[in-house]
């Protein structure tokens, strides 16, 4: 019994000690969490969108440096209302896409309206996130960083996983 105990108090402290980043996406408004994960330094995430005007992909690809979301490039087909034509940064055109490289900007959040015109996607480790699907259309989104610890984020997957089994417990016994 004092083995598994000490087992237990030491798995607490490295989880406690344990500093991670969670990439979060947060409906704004309403200040609920709609989807997160573990990011670890330099891990790279997409938020896909059709242009409003020329209906084309853009791409902005974002990086985890330091905890932190960073603009490292952006890729479009077509010069449209609100794409760059002229940047300071790495610009090329390569298989009929303006790619700007280098961009390395620093941002606290990023704010997103989701439209199920713009078709708005994440894509993180090769999942893609329908966000015009996991939102209602014109939500409002910040996408963030979060440093914490091993314990609260297992804490909340823990407390996520046991919500959505009593979600599917009521679903069955209801009349």
């Amino acid at each position: 019994m004092f083995f598994l105990l000490i087992i237990i108090l030491l798995t607490t402290y490295y989880l406690y000690n344990q500093e991670i980043t969670l990439l979060k996406i947060i409906d704004y408004k309403e200040n609920n969490i709609i989807w997160e994960i573990k990011a670890d330094e330099g891990d790279k995430f997409t938020i896909k969108y059709l242009h409003s005007v020329a209906r084309t992909p853009v791409l902005e690809i974002f990086e985890i440096k330091n905890g932190e979301i960073v603009l490292t490039s952006t890729e479009y087909q077509s010069y449209g209302a609100g794409l760059p034509f002229l940047d300071e940064h790495q610009y090329s055109l390569e298989n009929n896409k303006f790619i700007i490289r280098e961009i390395n900007k620093q941002l606290p959040d990023i704010m997103l309206r989701v439209s199920d015109y713009a078709l708005h996607e994440l894509i993180f480790e090769n999942e893609i996130y329908k966000l015009y699907e996991l939102t209602k259309d014109e939500t409002l989104l910040e996408i963030s960083t979060e440093k914490t610890n091993n314990l609260y984020h297992y804490n909340r997957e823990v407390k996520g996983w046991l919500n959505q089994k009593t979600k599917n417990i009521l679903k069955k016994t209801s009349f």
